[in-house]
């Protein structure tokens, strides 16, 4: 299988034939991520989150797709406010947290432990609060797959707005459990900004070092970058790595928990 893209608007993962789903990924509005997810034995088609109607249909008809799903991940407008739209233009199912009722018309709310079917391939919902008290993750094994929204982004992680450090780290640590080479569909790129905040945490760590120039090439080049794996994230996220022994001695902690609580204040006061 080839996931498929638009040459320089982001990379793709490696061609597994064993893999059930077509992945297809784009820019929305400034730097939003628009993903569309094919399940290639029935044809069925979700978007994950709506930040834009037109666009996301779009897409959807260039790849000779429609749209039967509509999967959001949390409730905050910039993923959801063309969902109203997007259901009128395909007719497809609206699914996702409690929390996004005020503004995406629900058919279905779904939450922890809960399962969604796109044609044969699976999804697990995780509730992975932290950026929205709502937000879920939409975890697929068979298809080696999760879409994660505002919780991870590529180096990086979401704003904590009204939820606790403790709940983002809970979160985080969960989908970092996921196997190396599950593919994450995160929900915006800050890739940049968050590649020169982890320089200045892990100076000396070369793998971060080569991903750091890898993302000051594609900013020039105005290629977008929102899709990564765990494997990466791992290697190369400050808040994947909060429980590394060097980090906690570098920030006077000796819990990974209060680790990550400094590292996201850190980012949040970070002008580099």
């Amino acid at each position: 299988m080839m996931v498929t893209v638009v040459v320089a608007i982001v990379a793709t993962r490696q061609e597994d034939a064993r893999l059930p789903v077509d992945l297809h990924v784009f820019r929305l509005l400034s730097d939003n991520c628009g993903a569309l997810v094919h399940d290639r034995a029935t044809g069925l088609c979700a978007a994950i989150d709506a930040p834009e109607a037109g666009q996301t249909h779009a897409a959807a008809i260039a790849r000779g797709w429609t749209i039967s799903h509509l999967f959001i991940t949390h409730e905050h407008a910039d993923h959801v406010q063309g969902a109203t739209e997007l259901a009128r233009r395909t007719g497809c199912e609206i699914i996702g947290p409690a929390q996004a009722r005020p503004i995406a018309p629900l058919d279905r709310v779904v939450g922890e432990g809960d399962q969604v079917l796109l044609g044969e391939t699976a999804f697990e919902i995780w509730a992975t609060p932290g950026h929205a008290a709502g937000h879920l993750s939409w975890v697929s094994h068979g298809a080696k797959l999760a879409a994660v929204g505002d919780v991870v982004f590529v180096m990086g992680c979401g704003r904590l707005f009204g939820d606790t450090a403790a709940q983002m780290w809970h979160s985080l640590s969960r989908i970092a459990a996921l196997p190396d080479d599950v593919t994450l569909i995160t929900g915006h790129d800050y890739t940049a900004s968050n590649a020169r905040f982890a320089r200045a945490v892990e100076p000396g760590n070369a793998a971060i070092a080569e991903r750091a120039e890898e993302a000051q090439r594609r900013a020039a080049s105005g290629s977008f970058w929102a899709l990564t794996t765990v494997g990466e994230e791992k290697r190369t996220n400050p808040f994947f790595r909060a429980g590394e022994p060097a980090i906690m001695a570098a920030l006077g902690q000796s819990d990974p928990g209060a680790s990550f609580a400094s590292l996201r204040q850190m980012k949040n006061d970070f002008r580099g």
